[in-house]
């Protein structure tokens, strides 16, 4: 007999996986109770957490239903172990690295009383500074799912929308319990990532709704709960494989709707485009809106990181940390993204020293005694001066009249290379990005020669991307053995003429 049958049926169940991160659960889980309504459970899945969670659990007593799984199973296997355990007829999964605001479910709840349709109700989450981390999936014209707005203010009108979407993420999702089960759950496939997105297609594909609403709102820490690089690659393949040819490629849609894009038709071509600054870069036109749109970002980025700074500085070294430089009246691009590029490597070196100073202090130590989640040192900053270090070791190392490839995802950057011909690697035959790594080693291979024997002279491999000669291991031994390399601070660069068999 399961668990619903076995006892009264409420009116909704948070489900909430966790696995290790026995603070951020701690954290979740006090502010989560305070918000249930009545008729509504909390239910933890302990995916077989390595560290004091059991313990922490049991401490909350009756508050709270534990399932414990003797093996790590994932995302998708602790919540479909928890929905087989849960009473509620609407089933709410939860990240453990979330912090819900007051009133956030009893919103989920109304607004699927008010639209039946709708198998899957997603909330909008926010980083703790205010910034839209999702509000709802869009899918991109390269096929795959992006979480629409992220980086918007919380408070713009374009978050603030009622909308029907494809998919919404799965870090705060209601799905009920019917729609649910005629799914099968989440499908244990995916490892950790783009379940939530199959799910919702696969409602979709049955006839269900899949709706955003922006009242429930969540702050969330992502992807700090969870590791998932090393799994990354196998749920974008079976995305890939599933979805990317058939699902609706819905983000300009979405913007147009939003009034972010217009098009303007005139009686012969060329069609104008506008596009909003918030929304994305512009080449040429909007420039009396651009200009004061970058000054505020720049002052914006200062001051934030200047913060960052600060507080990290008084919570684990004890430094008083250098002031920002005073910008002025007058309108100094340059010199405010120079200003932004210091206080970002500041920034980044700090967390270092936290991080390495905890790690050395060991369990004991006065710096983990702070409280709040574990501090990482983030990717995020410095990116801007890593793409700076790599064109000057481009600089450096390639000829001018070089025809050179760089690993990316698609980061224009990257490859803005000046006089010299720059592309994606891997890319699709236009020379654009194309859309996802390489199936294996010998894809990678195969590519990579075409490329060669069509003109590339070098491939830079960004150290960001080292995780290449660890996960494609033929395709770094079949670079390392034909092609010499330099290898800079920021990249490698490696020679596709020289030495090649």
């Amino acid at each position: 007999m399961s668990a619903r049958e076995a006892g009264e049926a409420m009116r909704a169940s948070v489900i909430v996986p966790v696995h290790g991160h026995a603070a951020l659960t701690e954290r979740c889980l006090d502010a989560l109770l305070p918000t249930l309504p009545s008729g509504c459970e909390a239910i933890v899945v302990d995916d077989a957490s390595p560290d004091a969670t059991a313990a922490l659990l049991a401490g909350y007593g009756e508050h709270i239903h534990v399932v414990s799984l003797d093996e790590n199973v994932g995302f998708a296997g602790a919540c479909n172990a928890g929905a087989a355990a849960a009473r509620g007829e609407a089933l709410v999964f939860l990240n453990n690295d979330t912090e819900p605001r007051a009133g956030w479910l009893a919103a989920m709840l109304t607004y699927a009383e008010e639209h039946p349709a709708a198998d899957i109700v997603g909330a909008k989450l926010v980083f703790p500074n205010r910034v839209v981390q999702h509000a709802g999936v869009v899918f991109g014209q390269d096929g795959y799912p992006h979480n629409l707005y992220a980086g918007f203010p919380e408070d713009r009108p374009e978050v603030n929308r009622r909308r029907r979407l494809q998919a919404v993420t799965g870090a705060c999702m209601l799905v009920r319990r019917d729609a649910f089960e005629a799914l099968g759950g989440f499908d244990p496939g995916f490892l950790n990532s783009l379940e939530d997105v199959d799910l919702c297609l696969r409602a979709g594909a049955r006839g269900g709704e899949v709706h955003y609403c922006h009242e429930a709102v969540v702050v969330h820490l992502e992807s700090a709960s969870r590791g998932r690089s090393d799994r990354f690659e196998r749920s974008v393949a079976l995305y890939r494989e599933r979805w990317r040819d058939t699902v609706r490629r819905d983000d300009l849609e979405v913007y147009l709707e939003d009034g972010l894009l217009d098009v303007e038709y005139a009686p012969t071509y060329p069609l104008r485009l506008t596009v909003s600054p918030l929304l994305g870069a512009l080449d040429d036109g909007r420039r009396d809106e651009v200009e004061p749109l970058l000054e505020t970002y720049a002052r914006q980025v200062s001051d934030l990181l200047a913060e960052v700074m600060r507080l990290t500085a008084i919570a684990g070294t004890g430094e008083a940390p250098r002031p920002a430089a005073p910008t002025g009246t007058a309108v100094d691009h340059r010199g405010l993204l120079a200003e932004a590029n210091r206080l970002e490597e500041e920034a980044r070196d700090l967390q270092r020293r936290f991080v390495a100073a905890r790690e050395e202090g060991g369990a004991d130590s006065a710096l983990t005694a702070t409280g709040g989640p574990p501090l990482t040192a983030t990717d995020s900053l410095g990116y801007r001066r890593q793409v700076e270090r790599v064109r000057a070791a481009i600089e450096e190392v390639v000829p001018g009249d070089a025809e050179v490839l760089v690993v990316s995802r698609g980061d224009r950057e990257l490859v803005a290379l000046g006089a010299r011909a720059a592309g994606h690697f891997p890319q699709d035959p236009a020379g654009g990005y194309l859309g996802h790594h390489p199936a294996g080693s010998e894809d990678a291979i195969a590519q990579l020669e075409r490329l060669r024997a069509a003109g590339a002279s070098h491939l830079v491999l960004p150290a960001t991307d080292y995780w290449w000669l660890d996960h494609y291991r033929d395709f770094a031994a079949h670079l390392r053995d034909r092609y010499p390399a330099a290898d800079r601070d920021a990249c490698t660069i490696f020679h596709l003429t020289k030495g090649a068999a």
